[in-house]
């Protein structure tokens, strides 16, 4: 909840009207709260059966039908079918902590030009993330007991 706070107590006054996607969505929580502060629309990303029962219940139980979507996939194969078709403002990275996905996630994300111009990228993390290409700029990294949360901007070049 400290992690959930901060993250939304950092972005609250950047997503009025953007368009969010959650990548790794698990029950779909921060996409459905960036929905609740205002956000246009979510796209929830997560290839497990039982994310998609609890995210698809959560939408459900939140009356967010109209501005939330959900895609059964892997995050890799999700980001290729977003290519040249959508632009998020606002994007929450939160695998599993011991995967290797943070790199490859936000190089896909670039790669297939799925960022608007000052984007914000939310990654919880288990470890400090340094990732600082691809046009990306770390501007802020806190650790909230064993977790780190990082938020990185894109500048298209």
């Amino acid at each position: 909840d400290r992690v959930k706070e901060a993250l939304f107590g950092r972005i609250q006054f950047e997503l009025r009207e953007k368009c969010i996607l959650d990548l790794f969505a698990g029950s779909g929580a921060l996409g459905l709260e960036a929905l609740s502060r205002g956000a246009r629309e979510a796209v929830f990303v997560d290839h497990d059966e039982g994310a998609e029962r609890a995210i698809k219940h959560n939408i459900a139980a939140a009356a967010m039908e109209e501005r939330a979507v959900f895609i059964k996939n892997d995050y890799a194969n999700a980001m290729k079918l977003f290519q040249n078709k959508r632009k998020f403002d606002i994007v929450f990275i939160d695998p599993p902590y011991a995967s290797d996905f943070y790199g490859p996630a936000m190089r896909g994300l670039a790669e297939y030009g799925l960022l608007s111009d000052g984007a914000v990228i939310a990654a919880e993390s288990g470890a400090p993330l340094t990732i600082a290409a691809w046009g990306y700029a770390l501007e802020k990294q806190k650790r909230y007991g064993k977790t780190f949360l990082s938020f990185f901007r894109w500048k298209e070049e």
